[in-house]
């Protein structure tokens, strides 16, 4: 007769495949247009076009492949079912990433608290004139 219990190392990695495949199925729709965005705007209480904006600052900061993935981790740990089961240092950790590129110099700290209009880059007003 074998033993055939499971270790808790082929348990996590049962798991994390699975995971793998509910967020390939699930959380795919954030790829397309706006939905990642509205999302954001979503989690943070804040209009769409102010995820919008704070997102490319993000994005800009971090460069592609390490937005991405910030971006998919939020994405995981702020949806349903991965946000109901993963541990809150996880939670904590994967948001702070994305959030403090989106959130990192005080013109954005402005624009999150809702007291500057969200703006496209470029010069301030003041060096226009």
């Amino acid at each position: 007769m074998t033993d055939r219990r499971i270790t808790r190392r082929q348990l996590v990695a049962g798991g994390a495949a699975g995971a793998a495949v509910v967020a390939g199925a699930g959380y795919g729709r954030f790829a397309v247009g706006d939905e990642f965005e509205e999302k954001v705007a979503e989690v943070l209480g804040v209009p769409t076009d102010v995820a919008r904006t704070l997102a490319q600052a993000a994005r800009e900061r971090m460069g592609s492949p390490d937005y991405e993935l910030a971006a998919a981790e939020f994405v995981a740990v702020t949806t349903f079912p991965t946000g109901q089961v993963a541990p809150q240092r996880a939670l904590k950790r994967v948001t702070y990433r994305l959030l403090s590129n989106m959130i990192a110099d005080s013109s954005e700290n402005l624009t999150y608290l809702g007291l500057r209009a969200p703006s496209s880059g470029g010069a301030c007003a003041g060096l226009l004139r």
